[in-house]
């Protein structure tokens, strides 16, 4: 219950991060270019800069071990959104909505949303876990997503974009210094304080994670109609699968296996988040429905503020 109320007191304030970035659109003092340049930065140098700021702790077998567990348990809570997704909308009178409402319900936004949350209410080794949430998603959606979205046109899907890409590519420079020891072997003066600047910066950068990612959030909300939104049938369910069917089946599979907490906590957040802001980027490069998309992104993201710290009791 308690760490429910640290979500649920989380979520608000990063709602109320959203609703400055809802503001400073209306008001025009953000734009579509601002946006996007955010978004660069964040994909590019703050989300890296968060995973390795998680990572540094000393390495130990155990702690390797229980990461390799919450790789397993993400890669397994990803197939099965998969398989619920393909079988509830295998039969859609439109091919178009049935694609963005396939990828919506099994992308969720574990990086600008899950990290802020995991960061602030189980700290950095939150992080340290649910990153493997983060490392399984950008593969995924860079393969699976791409083939949902393209109707099955397999000369779309990029590999290197699969594996270099920021999340994936911070992932691994993180394990790297995780592995080696980077953070806690003794050097000579002048590398061990430049390893301590390397230290300071990427913690810097890292605490702009929360606040840039909910701005950018907050500028995909005052650009949808929300009358639009309920009158649309799919958008409920696409929203009872992300934020509540594929959720709360992970939670059963972690108490099946016995899962611990703390990697249960870190893996089930990511897998309660909203859907997934890539929804509307591939919906516009892919030549769908961008405007239906935004408002399930947006539709998902305001009623997670409810869901998340409900899902949370349920752990």
């Amino acid at each position: 219950m308690e760490l429910s109320k640290i979500v649920a007191n989380q979520v608000l304030i990063i709602f109320g991060l959203v609703v400055i970035g809802f503001i400073l659109t209306k008001a025009k003092m953000l734009t579509e270019k601002g946006v996007k340049d955010l978004t660069n930065i964040l994909l590019f140098v703050v989300t890296p800069c968060v995973l390795i700021s998680s990572y540094q702790k000393e390495f130990s077998v155990s702690e390797a071990k229980k990461l390799g567990l919450a790789a397993l348990l993400a890669i397994g809570i990803h197939i099965v959104a998969i398989v619920i997704s393909s079988l509830v909308f295998i039969k859609n009178d439109d091919k178009k909505f049935n694609r963005i409402n396939n990828f919506a319900s099994v992308y969720s936004n574990c990086g600008f949303m899950a990290i802020p949350l995991l960061s602030e209410a189980l700290g950095a080794q939150g992080v340290f876990y649910g990153s493997m949430y983060l490392a399984v998603f950008t593969p995924l959606y860079w393969t699976h997503g791409v083939y949902v979205y393209t109707g099955g046109d397999k000369k779309e899907i990029s590999l290197k974009k699969a594996f270099l890409n920021p999340g994936l590519i911070g992932t691994t420079l993180s394990l790297v210094l995780f592995i080696t020891g980077f953070w806690f072997k003794d050097y000579i003066p002048s590398v061990n304080i430049a390893v301590g600047t390397f230290k300071s910066v990427v913690s810097y950068m890292a605490s702009l994670n929360t606040p840039l990612a909910m701005l950018v959030l907050g500028y995909y909300l005052a650009n949808v109609n929300f009358l639009s939104c309920l009158k649309k049938p799919a958008l409920y369910l696409v929203s009872i699968l992300r934020l509540g069917v594929i959720p709360i089946i992970g939670i059963y599979i972690m108490k099946l296996l016995n899962v611990d907490m703390e990697i249960a906590k870190a893996i089930i957040i990511p897998a309660a988040c909203p859907t997934a802001t890539v929804t509307t980027l591939f919906a516009s490069r892919f030549k769908l429905d961008a405007e239906y998309s935004a408002e399930l992104v947006s539709a998902t993201t305001l009623l997670s503020i409810i869901t998340i710290p409900l899902v949370v009791m349920l752990i």
